[in-house]
């Protein structure tokens, strides 16, 4: 069974929006390793915090975002998430606010690395490179 049978068409498609190329990447790179966990991970994510009111997509995505920049260590992630930033339409001067928020809260250094890998993202994403973020 593949996870695309278990999820609903309003999360696949959310999950579309973030990056065309995340279903077939679940269900070939992460599922065969992990199904409970990848199960868990898009249940939370994309079945219910991304689906909740009050905040919209891009508030939730900018919150994803400053998290990641502040853990530090997670590229693989931010590369996922700055991708789907942008074709959500957070804009690249949105981005660079994000970090100078975090740079003065989560330090400098991870700001910086953030802003290496986000330009690269960005990169990709002009390329319409969705499977290499």
């Amino acid at each position: 069974m593949k996870l695309t049978d278990k999820l609903s068409k309003e999360t696949i498609e959310l999950m579309q929006r973030f990056n065309d190329d995340a279903v077939r990447r679940l269900n070939d790179d992460l599922y065969p390793i992990a199904p409970d966990l990848v199960e868990m991970l898009i249940d939370s994510i994309y079945g219910n915090i991304y689906q909740r009111g009050v905040l919209s997509i891009k508030e939730r995505h900018i919150a994803t975002l400053s998290a990641l920049i502040a853990m530090g260590s997670s590229e693989r992630q931010l590369s996922f998430q700055g991708l789907a930033a942008y074709k959500l339409g957070i804009t690249k001067e949105e981005i660079q606010e994000i970090l100078i928020q975090n740079a003065i809260f989560s330090g400098f250094t991870r700001a910086m690395n953030a802003a290496v890998v986000l330009d690269e993202v960005y990169k990709k994403y002009l390329q319409g490179k969705d499977n290499e973020a």
